[in-house]
């Protein structure tokens, strides 16, 4: 009889979910800025129609990350996606007021806190360690003689 046991691994189970979540989010924006587009009269905004390449961009380059470095630390990615959640927020903001035949310059704060959130990540990926070690090393089983002693 041969039994097994079931591990996961919880690196790759992160990185399928984060693939899954960033996937849905690009093309979640992808239909918004189309459709918020197309009840607008008329009026167009190069922000508003790539608005979904924030979230795609972040996406690729985290999941680029988790190869390089497997075990990420929850710092690490959530900075990292707060920093391409502000610069979406900004992006899709510039994309309103563009829409509604004006300018503006108020979503620059939104880009520099973005930067600012994506070099702390970029920084805590290198000075953190996850907490998630590789569970392979496992305890050496102690023989017999030193049971005896």
């Amino acid at each position: 009889m041969i039994l097994s046991t079931s591990v996961t691994n919880p690196s790759k189970k992160r990185f399928r979910k984060t693939a899954l979540i960033y996937a849905l989010l690009t093309i979640f924006f992808f239909a918004f800025s189309r459709i918020y587009e197309s009840f607008s009269f008329g009026e167009t905004s190069s922000h508003m129609h790539y608005l979904f390449t924030i979230p795609l961009a972040g996406g690729i380059l985290l999941l680029l990350f988790m190869k390089v470095i497997p075990n990420l630390s929850r710092l690490s990615l959530n900075l990292w996606n707060s920093a391409v959640a502000i610069m979406t927020a900004g992006m899709l903001f510039r994309g309103i007021v563009n829409l509604s035949g004006r300018s503006t310059t108020l979503d620059m704060p939104y880009w520099y806190v973005g930067t600012a959130f994506a070099a702390l990540a970029l920084l805590s990926m290198v000075f953190t360690r996850s907490v998630w070690k590789a569970e392979e090393q496992a305890q050496p089983i102690p023989s017999k003689k030193e049971d005896a002693n």
